[in-house]
């Protein structure tokens, strides 16, 4: 039976989650992310008990797709690969190379819209592990309730939240003051700092006016609640 059947709900609601921002290319991430799956199903050996499968994973798309997704390429590829940690563990599968690592490069023969996925086991020199080197560690907020569902906002040295089209966090909620709030991100510090909005911002129930965040803590502006989550 295929992975797909038997994890269809759970695989359907992390690609939902993970790629519900829009991305400026045909090429949605949503099918790559299936094809991944397909992928690493179809490579999955077993070995003494033990079901194995290629933990790195190279995925070429067409040169103009990969110049619009080029933006969103580190965001794409730690999705990718906790896609693949997340299914894998649901059904028992080990890494037998590590990983799993996913790079996106751009290769001239695919053609646009379309995507090739090659495995490490194919290739003649290995791609970059994401874990040999630190990554600066990078945040963003993850919509919990509110518009759009499961929304992803990313932050970087310094984000507006508001009501306001300028703001870099732009909410629609009619509760949220057009200039609510801002997150700052210094040397790794993550703080929030209400700007004497009128329904208030709270931090994991608590209303506050400036609060050090950290991962995990749900954040709300008005009626909006989002969660600060971090990737490396």
């Amino acid at each position: 039976m295929s992975w797909f059947t038997r994890i269809e709900a759970a695989c359907a609601a992390f690609i939902e989650r993970a790629f519900a921002t829009t991305f400026p290319s045909d090429l949605e991430p949503a099918v790559v992310a299936r094809k991944l799956i397909a992928t690493m199903e179809a490579r999955t050996r077993g070995d003494e008990g033990h079901l194995l499968a290629p933990g790195s994973y190279v995925v070429y798309v067409h040169p103009d797709d990969y110049a619009r997704l080029a933006e969103h390429r580190g965001y794409l590829e730690r999705e990718w690969a906790e896609l693949l940690r997340d299914m894998a563990g649901r059904v028992g599968v080990y890494f037998y190379d590590g990983g799993p690592n996913v790079a996106m490069e751009s290769r001239e023969s695919v053609a646009v819209g379309m995507v090739d996925i090659v495995v490490a086991s194919d290739m003649t020199v290995s791609i970059p592990r994401t874990n040999d080197a630190p990554i600066a560690r990078r945040y963003h907020l993850r919509m919990l309730k509110g518009v759009p569902a499961y929304g992803v906002y990313f932050i970087d040295e310094r984000a507006s939240v508001g009501r306001s089209e300028d703001s870099d966090i732009f909410l629609v909620d009619p509760s949220v003051s057009r200039n609510h709030a801002e997150i700052v991100i210094d040397r790794g510090t993550v703080t929030l700092r209400d700007f004497g909005s009128t329904n208030g911002t709270f931090v994991n129930g608590e209303r506050v006016t400036e609060r050090r965040l950290a991962p995990g803590d749900e954040v709300i502006f008005g009626n909006t609640h989002m969660r600060l989550e971090a990737r490396e």
